[in-house]
């Protein structure tokens, strides 16, 4: 796998990397085998016995710096490469270094003669495990090579790929997830997971959806292998296997289903995480289900089959989302995967095909319009609670007297009994919580609210002793408003302004 590299410009060399690079030099100058793999199976012709040969001969002027350079402007590039090393050796300073920037971060190095710069940056950092192989990426393309770079060495595969064991251990013990004994995140019976086959390593991987990160596993197994598909050694699948709960006779998770490639290849290509491949397989399972038709529901790790009741007594959310879903799923059949028991997820995921039909389970039509059309930042879970609430309050509204004169305290238990009415008393309380009136009779008022809801003891540090008795006094008074409609309602709010000691105007409109 090829790697981008980005020219950073040219600086003064620091002496500590000086000194470090003219040692690597000189190790090279005495020793060009360094940069060599080892073989993992005999060749009958070794390219790399070639090119030791040919850096052998150059090894012959490691004293000579001049002909070092000019032998670095011509021939293998490696080879080139390997010239221009040892000439910082036989000069014996390096008063500049050019910075390049690779996925690795920024790496400086010196420039002599005309040599690519990932071969530069290979040879000079010849005992790095990931920088040594942009020097062999390429000759591992030509000549259909597998390279492994493990911390102590560099082997090579010309039979197709054959893992040394000291790599394979290596990247296991490295892995972004914590592996267990038997190579899996630790939950080896999970439902769903991505399962990866190192073939010739004989190695089997699990790492479940709970475990799954925002990483690529196979890239990190592959991260430091030169080949031209450094990927074809790894099989990739995802194990689904939901518990059935249902007797469905011919089970239709059971038949066989493969990712499709464009799937397979965007993980291999390092463009999907575990998370996202996990997620866009379990999409595609449900799209193939879905061209097939029939009903088919899973909840988490439970198949339900084609009992739709038993899915929906298993979910989740709130009374919004749990109407709009049974409403569609009772009225349209279909197959539906979900990973949890959230009604809001299984909403988010049928959005874009039946956005029209959940929200019509919840409000009229022109509500229903108004949500589509102004749906802000909120989610589709939130469109639809949002629906629901503006259907709720319309009904309830319609109910309701109402008033062309109020004051304060008036105002306060009006605006409060309708929140309650149209919204329920979590939101009630949160309009309390966020707009908490300041004079001792309007406090009351308030308390009093929170007793007929039950709220009120959580918050008594909020108020002093006479606002609470007064309040546990209007209490009764609220409660009355919150349970009343029409003329109740008007008589109800008539009570409580009076059981305040309120001297307001309180008049309805005609």
């Amino acid at each position: 796998m090829g790697r981008a590299i980005r020219f950073r410009g040219v600086k003064a060399t620091p002496k500590t990397l000086e000194k470090d690079l003219l040692a690597k030099a000189g190790r090279l100058a005495s020793d060009p085998s360094l940069l060599i793999p080892k073989c993992e199976q005999q060749c009958r012709r070794c390219g790399y016995d070639k090119l030791l040969k040919k850096m052998e001969k150059v090894a012959q002027y490691k004293d000579d710096a001049e002909t070092l350079q000019n032998l670095a402007t011509r021939g293998d590039q490696l080879v080139r490469a390997y010239a221009a090393t040892i000439s910082l050796a036989a000069s014996g300073k390096i008063p500049f270094l050019t910075s390049k920037k690779i996925p690795w971060g920024d790496v400086s190095f010196a420039v002599r003669g005309k040599v690519e710069a990932e071969y530069l940056i290979g040879v000079q950092y010849f005992d790095d495990p990931d920088l040594r192989l942009l020097a062999h990426f390429q000759d591992a393309k030509d000549n259909d090579l597998h390279i492994y770079s493990s911390p102590e060495s560099l082997y090579c595969s010309s039979d197709g790929p054959n893992v040394p064991a000291s790599y394979s251990k290596e990247m296991l013990a490295t892995s972004p997830y914590d592996l267990k004994a038997d190579n899996s995140c630790g939950h080896p019976e999970a439902v769903i997971g991505l399962m990866v086959h190192w073939r010739s390593a004989k190695i089997n991987l699990f790492i479940c959806q709970e475990c799954a990160d925002e990483v690529n596993l196979l890239h990190h197994l592959l991260s430091r292998i030169a080949a031209r598909e450094p990927w074809d050694d790894f099989d990739i699948d995802v194990r689904y296997s939901p518990r059935c709960v249902a007797d469905c006779g011919a089970c239709r998770m059971k038949e066989k289903f493969a990712m499709s490639q464009g799937l397979k290849e965007a993980y291999e290509k390092g463009q999907l995480s575990d998370v996202m491949l996990l997620s866009r397989y379990i999409q595609e399972r449900e799209a193939h289900l879905r061209r097939s038709g029939g009903e088919l529901y899973i909840s988490g790790d439970e198949c339900f089959g084609r009992n739709k009741e038993a899915f929906l007594a298993r979910l989740k959310g709130s009374e919004a989302e749990l109407i709009a879903l049974s409403g569609v799923i009772r009225n349209k059949p279909m197959p539906i995967i979900s990973v949890n028991d959230q009604a809001g997820r299984i909403i988010t995921d049928l959005w874009p095909q039946l956005k029209e039909e959940l929200l019509a389970m919840v409000a009229d039509p022109d509500i229903v319009k108004s949500v589509l059309a102004n749906p802000g930042n909120l989610t589709p879970p939130q469109l639809v609670i949002e629906a629901r609430r503006q259907q709720l309050s319309r009904s309830v509204i319609s109910r309701l007297p109402d008033y062309a004169i109020k004051g304060p305290i008036g105002t306060i238990a009006d605006d409060l009994a309708r929140t309650f009415k149209t919204e329920g008393k979590a939101a009630m309380v949160r309009q309390l919580d966020r707009n908490r009136p300041r004079e001792t009779r309007l406090k009351a008022v308030a308390y009093g609210f929170l007793v007929a809801v039950g709220e009120a003891d959580s918050r008594n540090w909020q108020y002093t002793k006479e606002e609470i008795d007064f309040g546990k006094y209007l209490g009764e008074f609220a409660q009355t408003m919150l349970a009343a409609e029409g003329n109740d309602y008007d008589q109800a709010l008539i009570n409580l302004l009076a059981a305040s000691g309120a001297n307001e105007d309180l008049k309805r409109k005609l």
